[in-house]
């Protein structure tokens, strides 16, 4: 008997280590709305992107609803923050446009940046500071972002960040938003 129990143990805590394996939850990533013809790609688990805080949620609700333009606005001091911008911003307004046009609200997107005093647009050729309408302001770990979440501010919402994984989720999170998802 004790011989059984000693050579059937290691058996037994390998075969628990992979049961455990499998159990675990995969990452969910993609997500598939009704009357919508692609699967949306996230960059993040979708059950970890829901945890990011959103402060006045109806009123950026409303904000996106409404507006058939956004204008994207970020500091551009910081190169590495702007290789960040780069990556959340291509990902989030690719997901709202697609998803605006499959609502049959197309959404279109202005951009704009500074540096101190100086604007620019999206072609970086320097500009007057611009009457802006309905905006997305992206902050980053060294343009501004105190902490990740998205919120609202006279008609601005802030998507904000402190690392750029958190900044992938903030994004992330406002299209969830924008989607009407609450729950995976």
């Amino acid at each position: 008997m004790n011989r059984f129990i000693k050579t059937s143990a290691p058996f037994a805590l390998v075969m628990i280590l992979l049961v455990s394996a499998c159990v675990q939850q995969q990452e969910i990533k993609e997500l598939r709305i009704p009357g919508h013809p692609q699967i949306y790609a996230f960059s993040n688990d979708l059950r970890e992107v829901l945890k990011v805080p959103v402060r006045d949620k109806p009123e950026i609700e409303a904000l996106l609803l409404q507006s058939g333009s956004m204008d994207i606005v970020f500091n551009g001091t910081s190169g590495q923050d702007n290789a960040y911008f780069t990556i959340v911003v291509l990902n989030t307004v690719s997901k709202l446009q697609t998803y605006s046009y499959n609502e049959g609200k197309p959404l279109n997107f202005r951009s704009f940046y500074f540096v101190d005093e100086q604007w620019y647009n999206s072609t970086h050729d320097e500009i007057e500071k611009p009457v802006l309408g309905t905006t997305m302001w992206f902050k980053g770990p060294e343009t501004g972002a105190t902490e990740t979440s998205v919120s609202v501010e006279d008609n601005i919402i802030i998507i904000q960040g402190t690392s750029y994984k958190s900044l992938t989720m903030a994004g992330d999170r406002l299209v969830l938003v924008a989607f009407g998802i609450e729950r995976i």
